[in-house]
């Protein structure tokens, strides 16, 4: 219903009041089937459901989505031999790169835009990652697939390229008169925080439109209560939980104790 709903607002008003990423792109008309997720106890991850609507008349170019978590700082190592023993070693620090990170489109990036607008509109993640001194250890791109290829393994770092058929499923679903749909699936490790979702129409290998929505990932209930204690009252979080394994570590003692 969510979902129907927004296909029918995009219809009927463009979102004047979206963020664009470039001031020269026109207002893409875009919109989140949700725009506000809740994390309870049995959170086994989500998804970000994104519509637009392309207003090329004969539907040409190519559309491009990017979800973002926040930026944090990430340290890559590279492993070494010492002593016969293979120890980490040679840190490389960023001072920020994106904790989650997925790129749909329908068609390959390369073939959609030139390298110089990929690093602009930081339409990758190793384009987004920055270093936060001269690397010493060796070639900064090897530290950037490194990071990239770590985060790919554990799903926090997403590419899905095509247009869905009738016998596959790909990244970008296009309908008649202009509508699109992409589908980003975000695992339970990314991180609970504001993510930035972008939609680009390029065409020409130039941006013709674009906007910039946000979702929030919220805990509630007893998870929120829990991550505000953690947080705000590390000291006492930390006391409570040593004085409850005390008591569980003793109440076994007892339970299973032989006479």
């Amino acid at each position: 219903m969510r979902g129907a709903l927004a296909l029918v607002l995009l219809l009927v008003a463009a979102p004047a009041d979206a963020q664009q990423p470039s001031a020269v792109a026109a207002p893409l008309p875009s919109a989140v089937a949700e725009d506000s997720i809740s994390v309870g106890s049995d959170y086994r991850g989500s998804s970000i459901t994104v519509f637009g609507f392309n207003p090329d008349r004969r539907g040409r170019g190519d559309i491009v989505v990017v979800v973002r978590g926040p930026d944090e700082p990430a340290v890559v190592m590279r492993k070494r031999r010492v002593f016969g023993l293979w120890v980490n070693g040679n840190p490389v620090r960023f001072v920020e790169a994106p904790t989650f990170f997925a790129m749909m489109s329908t068609r390959r990036l390369d073939r959609i835009v030139p390298p110089a607008l990929i690093r602009q509109y930081q339409l990758d993640p190793a384009a987004s990652a920055r270093l936060g001194s001269t690397v010493r250890y060796g070639d900064p791109a090897a530290y950037r697939a490194a990071l990239v290829r770590l985060r790919r393994a554990q799903l926090l770092y997403q590419e899905h390229v095509g247009v869905t058929t009738p016998t596959r499923a790909a990244a970008i679903t296009r309908y008649p008169g202009g509508l699109f749909r992409a589908v980003v699936r975000l695992p339970a490790n990314a991180p609970i925080d504001r993510y930035r979702v972008d939609t680009y129409l390029f065409r020409d290998r130039r941006l013709v439109s674009s906007a910039r929505l946000e979702v929030n990932i919220t805990r509630v209930g007893i998870e929120q209560q829990i991550h505000e204690l953690a947080t705000n009252a590390s000291a006492f979080y930390g006391l409570m939980i040593v004085m409850l394994a005390i008591a569980v570590g003793w109440s076994a003692a007892v339970l299973f104790r032989r006479n």
